[in-house]
C-alpha cells in the first residue's frame, strides 16, 4: 500500500499498526525513515498518540542526557535477540549496510508490518534504495507527500517494494518515458500516463487537501518580485556571462547543468557564497525587512533557503531576535531541541533553516508566516516545506511570501516548478488537459535550455 500524499500519514500508520496488531496479525511494527532527522519526531509521535511501546534501533544516552545512535555493527548485535518494543525505528542509512539486511530477514522478532517514512527519498541508484527492495514483511506500507517529483521513473521503487508493480526498472522507463537527445538516451517525455495513474490509485490511500479544506484554514501563497540594487544586478550579470562562457567548454551532462544553474540560483540568493567582496543580496535585505515586520507584531517566523550559506547570514542579520537555526551541519540533538522550543516556547519566535533538512516531517506550525528566499525545483518538494507551517490542526490561516528575484533564474525555476506540477498533477490526481503534445515540447525545452 502506498500513503501518498495523505493527511497526518504519521497518525495513519500508527493507526493501522495498533489495529493490526490488537486483531493478532503483527507482533512488531518496523518504521523505516527516510529522512534520518526524523527518527526522533516519530518517537515522540508514538509517545503521544499511541499506548504501544517505541524504540529507536541503536540510541542510548549519555551521562549528560544527550542521545547517541550505536554503530551498526552494535545495532546487529541488537537485533540477534528478541526486541520488545511494538515499534522499532530505524533510518535509511542503515539500510546500506548488507549484514543488516540479512539479519533483518532471520533475526527472532518479527516485523510484521514495515512502514517507509519519505519514500520518495530511496532511489533506484541508492544503495539503500535497492536494498529496500529486499525487505519483507505480510503488510508494507509507503508513505510519502511528494510521490511524483522529477519524471514517473520517482514512482518505480514504492511501486515496486509494495509489490505492484513486477518489471524491472528498464522495462518500467520503456513504458512511461520517451527517450531522445544524444545518443537517443535522455529522457525527453513521457507516455501511457494513464496506466500509471490507473496502477498508482489501485493500490494508494490518499486523503488530499480538498477532503479536508472545509476543516482548515487558506494557506496563501505570494510570490513577491524583488528589484536587484545597482551592485547585485552587476554581480549577477557577471555570473551569467561567466556561465555563459563556460557553456562553451564543457560537455553539457545534467552534473554540469546542474552546476551551472546552482551557480546562478546562489547569485540571486546570497552573492557571498560565490564572492568575497561584500555584495548586500537584495532578497535577504527583503526578508530582514518583512521579518523585523512581523516579529515586532509578535507573529513568529519560519525562513527557508536552499543553501546554508544564506541561511547563516540570515541569521547574523537577525542576531537580535535570537534565531533557531536548522541545517544539515546542526546535530539531530539540536535540531529536536530547536523545534521544541519554537514549537512550545513563546519567546522563541524565529527560525531559520534549509529545505533539505527541515522541509519534510517537522510541525512548525506555532508560526502563522513563512519566507522563501528560494524554491526547490520541484512543485511537491516546495508544498512540503510550505506545509511545515499549515497543519491540520492549524486555527489560523498560513501565509507564505517567496522572494523572486526580477528577470533571473528564479523566473525559470517557478516555470520549472509549475510545469512538473502539471505533470503531477495528472499522473496522480488525474486531472484533465495537464499533459499533452504542447506540454512535452516545453520539457524539452526546460531540459534542453537550463
Amino acid at each position: 500500500m502506498i500513503a501518498w500524499g495523505l493527511v497526518s500519514k504519521t497518525l495513519e500508520i500508527i493507526g493501522l499498526a495498533e489495529t493490526l496488531h490488537r486483531r493478532g496479525l503483527i507482533d512488531h511494527c518496523m518504521i523505516i525513515c527516510g529522512v534520518d532527522s526524523l527518527r526522533q519526531n516519530w518517537k515522540s509521535e508514538i509517545k503521544k498518540f499511541s499506548s504501544e511501546s517505541v524504540q529507536i534501533l541503536g540510541e542510548y544516552f549519555t551521562k549528560t542526557g544527550n542521545f547517541r545512535y550505536k554503530t551498526i555493527k552494535e545495532r546487529i548485535e541488537i537485533l540477534k535477540n528478541p526486541i520488545d518494543e511494538f515499534f522499532v525505528i530505524i533510518n535509511a542509512a542503515t539500510l546500506r549496510d548488507d549484514d543488516i539486511i540479512k539479519i533483518l530477514k532471520k533475526c527472532p522478532t518479527n516485523f510484521g508490518m514495515i512502514a517507509v517514512d519519505e519514500c520518495h527519498r530511496f532511489t533506484t541508484d541508492s544503495k539503500q534504495g535497492n536494498n529496500l527492495l529486499k525487505l519483507t514483511s505480510e503488510f508494507q506500507v509507503a508513505a510519502t507527500g511528494t510521490l511524483l517529483l522529477n519524471s514517473p521513473v520517482s514512482c518505480y521503487l514504492p511501486l515496486s517494494w509494495t509489490d505492484r508493480d513486477h518489471a524491472t526498472l528498464t522495462n518500467f522507463k520503456s513504458q512511461y518515458c520517451t527517450y531522445g537527445g544524444f545518443g537517443g538516451k535522455q529522457i525527453v517525455g513521457y507516455k501511457n500516463l494513464v496506466q500509471l495513474q490507473e496502477e498508482i490509485q489501485s493500490c494508494s490511500i490518499r486523503r488530499t487537501l480538498d477532503q479536508v479544506r472545509d476543516d482548515m484554514p487558506l494557506k496563501n501563497i505570494n510570490y513577491e518580485v524583488v528589484e536587484m540594487n545597482d551592485a547585485h544586478r552587476k554581480f549577477y550579470e557577471a555570473v551569467v556571462d561567466g556561465v555563459k562562457s563556460e557553456v562553451d567548454k564543457v560537455k553539457l551532462n545534467t552534473s554540469n547543468l546542474l552546476a551551472l544553474t546552482t551557480r546562478l540560483r546562489q547569485a540571486t540568493a546570497c552573492p557571498g557564497i560565490l564572492t568575497s567582496t561584500p555584495i548586500v543580496s537584495s532578497k535577504i535585505q527583503r526578508a530582514v525587512e518583512i521579518t523585523t515586520d512581523l516579529l515586532e507584531q509578535k507573529e513568529k517566523v519560519v525562513i527557508f533557503s536552499t543553501f546554508k550559506e544564506t541561511v547563516y547570514t540570515l541569521a547574523r542579520e537577525l542576531d537580535a531576535y535570537n534565531p533557531l537555526v536548522c541545517t544539515g551541519d546542526i546535530s539531530e540533538q539540536q535540531i529536536k531541541a530547536n523545534v521544541e522550543s519554537f514549537q512550545n516556547d513563546p519567546t522563541s519566535m524565529l527560525m531559520i533553516c534549509t529545505h533539505g533538512k527541515m522541509g519534510t516531517g517537522f510541525t512548525l506550525n506555532s508560526a502563522s508566516y513563512m519566507i522563501c528566499i528560494d524554491t526547490p525545483y520541484t512543485d511537491a518538494a516546495f508544498a512540503q516545506s510550505t506545509d511545515r507551517i499549515w497543519r491540520i490542526t492549524n486555527t489560523r490561516p498560513a501565509f507564505v511570501t517567496v522572494l523572486t528575484a526580477a528577470d533571473t533564474i528564479d523566473v525559470r525555476v517557478r516555470e520549472i516548478v509549475e510545469t512538473k506540477k502539471e505533470l503531477a498533477d495528472f499522473v496522480v490526481d488525474g486531472k484533465e488537459n495537464s499533459v499533452s503534445d504542447a506540454l512535452a515540447q516545453e520539457l524539452r525545452k526546460i531540459i534542453l535550455n537550463l
